[in-house]
């Protein structure tokens, strides 16, 4: 007789006090959850986080720091746990939670909440969270030469494709703000044409990694074909992506691939929207792109 595998759904659940705990585990096991209660920085370091599926923390607990906390839980994980804060509404700290989000949190929820609204966001997350494993059970299974490119180590183009039909997919339920640059390295067949094509090839693995440095660790990097590149920008509406795209621009010109010689830059800029499709987008970015490359200055292009 065949045993089905069962998926353990467990939560990790940072409180003040074992009543608060006691409400949301109560709430939690009508789903399956189990949940594991931690009230106090002892208990939190004796534990194992790598078995949990997903963090929910009091925004008040005082026996850590949500950068101590994040820290601990991202460390050399390749797949982040979503961390979920709860605030009380009456206490409301603006400031607190920005902290909190730009350590790492993916979501707030507010107290009092209603039972059916934190069950649905803690559901959403874990369900994300399992498909980000199983879909790197299946980047794993087709191996590195499929995800990375050769040439720059960045992800490959066919990886990329896969991580932008995801978020689109995303997009269109939860419409978190997404964008998505197209950045083309100009001078780069004018220094091969010089001094012949594998010169070429080091100034484009050169700004790879220079270019790899000046990314947030949320974003995606892939380069796309020849000397263009791909940047999904998450949490990023369109205004939020030029500003990005402008701070990279500025440090990207101070790079020397030789002497007197710095790399000339274009870049289009495009947003997610509900209709589209992975290709419909990536027509959008390189639509950007060949207007950036038309402008004598600038070369930023919104599309």
């Amino acid at each position: 007789m065949l045993q089905l595998c069962m998926i353990k759904k467990q939560i990790l659940i940072l409180e003040n006090n074992q009543k608060n705990f006691d409400i949301l585990d109560a709430i939690f096991k009508e789903e399956d959850f189990d949940c594991v209660a931690v009230l106090d920085a002892n208990s939190l370091q004796s534990l194992a986080i790598e078995d949990f599926d997903l963090v929910l923390v009091n925004s008040h607990v005082t026996y850590v720091s949500s950068k101590e906390l994040i820290a601990l839980i991202h460390a050399d994980f390749t797949i982040k746990i979503p961390v979920l804060y709860l605030d009380n509404a009456k206490e409301h700290d603006k400031k607190k939670l920005q902290i909190c989000f730009d350590d790492g949190a993916c979501e707030y929820i507010k107290k009092p909440f209603d039972k059916s609204e934190i069950l649905s966001r803690v559901k959403h997350h874990f369900g994300q969270f399992q498909k980000l494993k199983e879909y790197k059970l299946r980047v794993d299974k087709l191996g590195h030469l499929a995800t990375v490119d050769q040439l720059s180590k960045l992800s490959s183009k066919m990886h990329m494709q896969a991580i932008l039909k995801y978020q689109l997919n995303g997009y269109k339920r939860y419409k978190t703000d997404t964008s998505l640059v197209y950045l083309s390295l100009l001078n780069v067949d004018k220094t091969s044409n010089l001094f012949g094509f594998e010169y070429g090839e080091r100034i484009i693995a050169l700004f790879a990694k220079e270019l790899k440095l000046l990314i947030r660790d949320s974003d995606v990097l892939a380069r796309w074909v020849a000397a263009d590149f791909m940047i999904l920008l998450s949490n990023s509406d369109i205004k939020a992506a030029k500003v990005v795209v402008q701070k990279l621009k500025s440090k990207l010109a101070n790079i020397e691939f030789m002497k007197n010689v710095k790399p000339e830059l274009a870049f289009g800029i495009t947003s997610f929207e509900e209709h589209n499709s992975v290709q419909e987008l990536v027509q959008k970015a390189k639509y950007a792109l060949g207007e950036a490359k038309k402008q004598e200055y600038g070369k930023i292009f919104i599309n």
